[in-house]
């Protein structure tokens, strides 16, 4: 387990765009990354173009402003870790500090709701079986489990994706730049 980090280097980190776009980069990829793709990544973002689409003097100037200052205080903050002989940089297990500040990314659908809402009406079904309520007793029981099981599996893995897609998902300030 980590140390916390002070607020107040996790905000002065966080107080640049530039740093914001690193950390967020750093965390969705599962290796360490090039210095001049995220200098490439960075110009292309400011720009509003495609990555391929950033000259090289561009590239070079966001570069030098990383290698020069953004690298350096992420480094010292200990959010990432650079590696001068490959000119790579990846993220620490600290960079998941600034989480407290920022918050994930939250679902659009109202999981808990739903599950709940699912819930009733599985158990009303249940019950309505049990004390063979008329609607029901036309059902066979195995397609009734069988429905039941479907919807349940088809809701579990709907949950599943909305959670991977929020755990990838930027967060909503380090989208605004």
């Amino acid at each position: 387990m980590t140390a916390p980090v002070a607020r107040d280097t996790v905000f002065e980190v966080l107080s640049n765009n530039r740093r914001r776009f690193i950390i967020s980069t750093l965390r969705q990829r599962d290796a360490p990354v090039e210095l001049t793709t995220l200098a490439r990544e960075i110009g292309a973002h400011e720009a509003n173009i495609d990555p391929s689409a950033v000259d090289s003097t561009e590239q070079k100037r966001v570069y030098v402003s990383l290698y020069q200052t953004h690298i350096p205080k992420l480094e010292s903050a200990g959010f990432v870790r650079y590696d001068e002989e490959t000119r790579t940089v990846a993220a620490t297990p600290t960079v998941t500090e600034v989480d407290r500040y920022l918050g994930p990314v939250q679902s659009a659908l109202p999981w808990s709701r739903l599950n709940g809402a699912l819930s009733l009406v599985v158990g009303g079904l249940f019950l309505g079986t049990l004390f063979e309520i008329s609607v029901l007793t036309g059902v066979s029981p195995l397609l009734l489990a069988s429905a039941i099981v479907v919807v349940l599996l088809v809701v579990a893995v709907a949950q599943l994706v909305d959670y991977r897609r929020c755990q990838r998902a930027r967060p909503l300030e380090l989208r605004d730049s």
